[in-house]
């Protein structure tokens, strides 16, 4: 008889951890606990020889009673020789053999098994799912589809127009039949035969707004006449140079006021490592004054919506109405950050740390957001008013005696950095 070792007090207490850890609770049903603190039911067993996992579900959403009843239940499949991916209840042919697990229900098994994307990602996977792929080949059995079967998935999503749509399918179908094959529900994999069948675009990389263009786009910017939220968003966008979507999801939990301090969690950054963002004056007051008409967790709820985060696409469609349709972007404010500051000789390091891109010595990677905090602060209020600045109208030779080289300014940041 199997021995129930967890109790519903236990599991609530577990903490997160900095590595994945296990709670046994018997007949080979375990609960692993996840970093990001997701506790998520998974029952071990053997098939065929193979050791294999199977993924039940994220407690409490499967309470510990109902996870018990699914190993049972699975167990029993196992003990027949079935593997526990084939259809509940054990649907019958007219020959009466077990129907084989089917394209979409490995998908769905495959998209459970994924609980560390964020939110908004694992949206976009299952957006892509329905609408192209298991329309498809959902229903076809997952050990019968062919790459013939693929590549014309793949060509009739390419075909009309959405090259990067096609390739996303194919590398998640690709993935979907890797799980399939440890699950040892097939032995080879056919998307991963079709690579090179749809060429990539060419990558458009986000242009800066030039030193002219910035002050007739805030002058645009001061005329908005759209949601008021949006303004301020593209101004915030400007002065912390982020990500859109980190500035988009963001929530007022993360900002920390009486430090000036916002703290982009792990799961909205791209490299997965928490970011840092020191906020300038002018931050702070667009932050005050973007909370007057933000009633919601969020900063920026969607209008539709209340519940929901912002659209992706917002910020952009509000640039397109500014008349800079094709010309610049919401990530562009990235671009006209470190073109700008580099041509004011500000140190290339402090703006790739502030920018969050990726450092080659990986031994210090996770410590990165919390290195150079204050030479990072005088670089953002720096730059607060270096764009502050230029919204003006004011010339580079102006600027550079202020935030130059030679300037009182460099010299007191550079004077941080030699402390910190």
């Amino acid at each position: 008889m199997t021995q129930n070792l967890l109790s519903v007090r236990a599991i609530d207490s577990a903490k997160a951890a900095i590595k994945p850890y296990q709670l046994r609770d018997g007949g080979s049903l375990f609960l692993s606990v996840q970093p990001s603190g997701s506790k998520l039911w998974r029952y071990r067993y053997r098939l065929s020889g193979k050791a294999q996992v199977y993924a039940i579900g994220r407690y409490p959403d499967i309470t510990l009673a109902e996870a018990r009843r699914e190993r049972d239940r699975v167990r029993d499949l196992v003990r027949q020789g079935i593997h526990p991916l084939w259809r509940q209840g054990l649907e019958q042919d007219v020959g009466g053999s077990p129907v084989p697990p089917s394209f979409e229900s490995v998908t769905r098994a495959w998209l459970v098994a994924n609980p560390q994307w964020s939110p908004s990602y694992s949206r976009q996977i299952r957006r892509y799912f329905e609408r192209d792929i298991l329309p498809a080949v959902g229903g076809e059995a997952v050990a019968d589809l062919t790459p013939t079967d693929i590549r014309a998935l793949i060509e009739s999503i390419a075909e009309r127009g959405a090259r990067c749509a096609a390739l996303l399918a194919q590398q998640w179908i690709s993935q979907v039949f890797s799980y399939a094959i440890v699950q040892g529900l097939r032995e080879d994999n056919p998307a991963s035969l079709l690579k090179g069948l749809v060429r990539r675009p060419t990558v458009r990389h986000h242009p800066p707004l030039s030193w002219s263009d910035i002050p007739e786009f805030f002058q645009r910017l001061d005329g908005w006449s759209g949601y008021s939220d949006i303004a301020i968003g593209l101004r915030l966008l400007a002065l912390m140079f982020v990500r859109p979507s980190e500035l988009r999801l963001a929530r007022w939990s993360e900002f920390d006021f009486d430090n000036a301090v916002w703290t982009v969690p792990k799961e909205r950054m791209k490299m997965r490592r928490p970011h840092m963002v020191p906020l300038s004056r002018q931050t702070l007051a667009l932050l005050s004054s973007l909370r007057t008409v933000s009633n919601s967790p969020m900063l920026f709820p969607n209008h539709r919506d209340a519940g929901r985060e912002l659209a992706a696409s917002s910020f952009n469609h509000a640039i397109e109405r500014l008349g800079y349709g094709g010309r610049f972007s919401a990530h562009g404010f990235r671009a006209t950050a470190t073109t700008l500051l580099g041509l004011l000789g500000y140190p290339d390091k402090l703006v790739d740390l502030q920018l969050a891109h990726r450092r080659r010595d990986t031994s210090r990677a996770p410590y990165d957001h919390a290195r150079f905090v204050g030479s990072r602060m005088l670089l953002m209020q720096d730059w607060a008013d270096i764009l502050g600045a230029l919204a003006d109208g004011k010339r580079y030779a102006q600027l550079s005696q202020t935030f130059g080289p030679l300037s009182e300014r460099r010299t007191r940041i550079l004077s941080v950095i030699e402390r910190e």
